[in-house]
């Protein structure tokens, strides 16, 4: 019995040893194909194309930027083929022998042949990609979109199902019920704090410059952290490469001082265009700003370039000085975008991104009282990368950047405007020199360290895995009457790590599973959030996805929730030896491909907030830094659908969305919860909403763009009637100090605004102006001049008292001109 007992234990360590031994001599005799895939015409990235090795099982697609590995392919001879719609399918033959292939490629663009079989981007997404709630907004569907004076991608995603705005004036994100400090914004993967101008009405991001934006609305994979509702991931473009316009035969002259006796100038090669070229520019007026954009070639690379500005405030100068009269404010903001790129051989490529923005306003009244106003917030990143593809089966990306965000409001009024001392026009407001002051400070600096290494172990396995180190500086201060009474400083560090996986197992499903575990240093516990999804194919055109993942925030805004107008954001750290910010994630879609542009999806999801902050209404000022916030719960839920299409001229898309989110806050900080004032609908909670969005290409010159949102109103808290109030420095005066009246106020969030309503449309005409390639855009907004409800004013000094209601945008019609040079 021993003896056989030992026999059997042999027999399967030898088996186990052949397994292991044939598993190495497969991968030991397999090779792999990488390499990138251009645009021929413009040198760019062309991302998801689809790449396969014809008569094998062996293919891929490309990434977001153009690159591409195939593993474990075995030594011999094939053919690669390269598919993308809208350009020429390119073969490519090659033979492996000893050694892995590098095949860099270019794609020449062609007319789309219908009868032709090609792969869309959009395709390679739906059969690869795990991700569930993933949407992504190319620069056409952005500039497609009827938009408010200019194209502007937030704009554009507040159409999607998932998304949600406030009113009219505010472009920030409110995704699945989830505050907008709740969103990761990465611009060529660097964060941004505060991405608006004009207090919230416009995104930061010039459309023009804008390759891809992948918005993930929850579920979102491991390797990204920090937020707890969604994703916005955008990619700029690199710039055009191959066109350049400095002549080949351009001849630098050289002056000779020492003439007659040489001859007064000699001429020699110029050498710039083998370092730098100019190969196109584009231009934008409209009635808000003018903006470019330039782009050409790099020594082994790229480069781009936009930038915008307003005019109004050299409108308002010029009237005044017309007027011979003093401003009486002025407003302006401008944003620039710079991306280098340039490799120093084919497995080493840099990639420099920087991006500013600011705003200024500026208002000075004067009168009894004079009222000085300076209000100054913007966004500066820098970002340098380092992209090692060697001949193999991984990618390794690096990244330095460092974000920084300022906002200050400075604000005085002079009582006394005729005395000598009254001169603040070379002095801060904050200095003392005004009878009355106020300043508002808050600094928001990011350096952030991380490295990303994405593994193509075989045809059905990957693995990303990375780390980051995140360095912040804080601060946030009040100053009333030259007396601090707010000054909030903190030097928070958060080092995380990650991993994902993905197998695909057999052609029908599709595992995504990851972790990343985050040490923030104001907290004692180590962080884990796990993800997990999973995508199954019935058929081939039908996939049906699950995902839960737990999510974890650090940082959160106080802004507060009953703000109309969220102008700026304060940023502020999560309290000391406080809990972060948790949410965990259940969502179940399925999707179906009815063809090329054409798909349906419906989803439905949990959100589950185990720790949320938010503003003391009445903190201790006392011991501000603890009383600051207040810690409580959410949950939101509901259903989702989206169909995109794009038939013959026609493209867009249709959605209905239901949701439903409830917030329980200790507010009065009791421990005893009010159900009328302390567990409510949340501000931004709107169950229904319908939106679409329309693009009819009526013919070579002329496009036509819908859009329309139906939803209902948001919630406020009404006021159920009124009383005296009494305080002689806020009411009346001594000899009747209950002349005023207050309101009383009911459940918490708990009526509605009427329902919403808008449609906008625009006309569009390409011509040529001046000589330049041209296209003129009409737009109106509120074409129906619906009564869109802001919020209601109570006139308790009227018998009975009065409430008046204030509107969103009423029509406009704006107008812009494009041009390409």
């Amino acid at each position: 019995m021993k003896l056989s007992h030992s026999g059997s234990f042999f027999d399967r360590m030898i088996i186990k040893k052949y397994i292991l031994f044939s598993l190495f001599l497969q991968f030991a005799s397999a090779f792999t194909i990488s390499g990138t895939v251009k645009d021929a015409a413009t040198g760019e990235p062309l991302p998801y194309t689809n790449i396969m090795v014809l008569h094998t099982d062996f293919g891929t697609a490309s990434d977001i930027n153009g690159y591409y590995i195939i593993p474990t392919v075995p030594a011999g001879e094939f053919t690669i083929q390269f598919m993308m719609i809208g350009f020429a399918t390119l073969g490519e033959k090659i033979k492996i022998s000893n050694e892995n292939i590098r095949l860099d490629v270019e794609l020449s663009p062609k007319v789309i042949d219908v009868n032709e079989i090609t792969v869309s981007a959009e395709r390679m997404r739906f059969e690869k990609k795990v991700d569930v709630s993933r949407v992504n907004i190319s620069n056409r569907d952005i500039r497609r979109a009827p938009a408010f004076v200019e194209a502007d991608l937030f704009r554009t995603l507040q159409l999607l199902p998932s998304v949600s705005s406030s009113n009219d004036f505010n472009a920030a994100l409110i995704v699945r019920g989830g505050s907008p400090d709740e969103n990761l914004i990465l611009l060529d993967g660097t964060e941004i704090y505060n991405p608006y101008h004009i207090g919230g009405v416009f995104s930061t991001f010039n459309a023009d410059m804008i390759s891809d934006s992948e918005f993930l609305a929850g579920g979102f994979p491991a390797n990204y952290g920090g937020r707890l509702s969604s994703v916005l991931n955008i990619t700029a473009r690199e710039g055009d490469s191959k066109n350049g316009r400095l002549n080949d035969s351009l001849y630098v002259y050289d002056i000779h001082l020492d003439w007659p006796w040489n001859w007064p100038y000699s001429k020699r090669e110029n050498k710039l265009k083998k370092y730098w070229d100019f190969s196109k520019g584009s231009g934008n007026i409209s009635l808000l700003s003018s903006k470019f954009l330039a782009e050409g070639a790099l020594y082994n690379g790229s480069w781009m370039i936009s930038g915008r500005r307003t005019y109004f405030d050299k409108l308002v100068s010029l009237y005044y000085n017309y007027k011979n009269e003093k401003e009486p404010g002025n407003y302006y903001f401008w944003d620039t975008h710079i991306k280098l790129k340039t490799s120093i051989n084919q497995n080493n490529q840099f990639v420099y991104s920087q991006f500013s923005g600011k705003d200024n306003l500026v208002l000075g009244l004067e009168g009894l009282a004079n009222i000085d106003f300076d209000w100054d917030w913007g966004n500066s990143t820098k970002n340098i990368s380092w992209r090692y593809i060697p001949n193999s089966n991984y990618i390794a990306t690096t990244r330095l950047s460092k974000t920084e965000y300022n906002f200050i409001v400075d604000f005085g009024i002079d009582f006394n405007p005729n005395s000598s001392s009254s001169d603040t026009s070379t002095t801060p407001l904050s200095s003392g020199s005004t009878d009355l002051d106020l300043l508002l400070d808050n600094i928001v600096e990011d350096i952030d360290f991380n490295q990303n290494i994405k593994f193509i172990i075989s045809n059905n396995m990957s693995f990303d895995a990375g780390w980051q180190i995140k360095q912040l500086n804080l601060e946030y201060r009040e100053v009333f009457g030259g007396q601090e009474y707010t000054n909030l400083h903190s030097t928070p560090k958060i080092y995380s790590t990650f991993f994902n996986i993905t197998f695909n197992p057999n052609p029908i499903f599709y595992i995504n599973t990851g972790l990343r575990a985050s040490k923030y240093n104001q907290y004692n516990n180590l962080l884990l959030n796990p993800t997990f999804g999973i995508k199954y194919n019935p058929i081939s055109d039908l996939a049906i996805k699950v995902s839960v993942g737990r999510y974890s925030q650090f940082l959160y805004t106080i802004n507060q929730e009953e703000e109309l107008l969220r102008i700026v954001d304060f940023w502020q750290p999560i309290p000391e030896g406080e809990k972060p910010q948790e949410a965990d994630h259940l969502i179940l879609g399925t999707e179906y491909w009815i063809s090329n542009g054409n798909t349906i999806s419906l989803e439905a999801y949990y959100k589950s907030y185990s720790s949320i902050y938010d503003l003391n209404p009445a903190p201790d000022y006392s011991n501000i830094e603890e009383t600051f916030a207040l810690s409580g719960t959410a949950k939101a839920y509901g259903v989702e659908f989206l169909y995109r299409f794009n038939k013959n001229k026609f493209n867009g898309w249709l959605s209905y969305a239901y949701s439903n989110i409830r917030r329980t806050v200790d507010l009065n900080s009791d421990f005893i919860l009010d159900n009328n004032k302390e567990i409510y609908p949340a501000k931004y909670d709107k169950p229904h909403s319908f939106n679409s969005l329309v693009s009819y290409q009526i013919n070579e010159k002329y496009s036509l763009g819908l859009s329309s949102i139906i939803g209902s109103g948001q919630t406020y808290t009404p006021v159920i009637g009124k009383v005296h109030q009494a305080g002689v420095q806020a009411y009346g005066s001594l000899e009747n100090p209950y002349s005023n009246f207050g309101n009383i106020y009911g459940i918490r969030n708990g009526a509605r605004y009427p329902n919403y309503y808008r449609t906008d449309i625009s006309l569009g005409r390409k011509s040529k102006v001046f000589g330049l390639d041209s296209e003129l855009k009409f737009q109106i907004i509120n074409i129906t001049n619906h009564y869109n409800v802001l919020l209601y004013l109570w006139d308790h000094n009227s018998s009975p008292s009065r409430v008046e209601a204030y509107s969103m945008f009423p029509i406009i019609i704006t107008f812009g001109w494009e041009f390409k040079i």
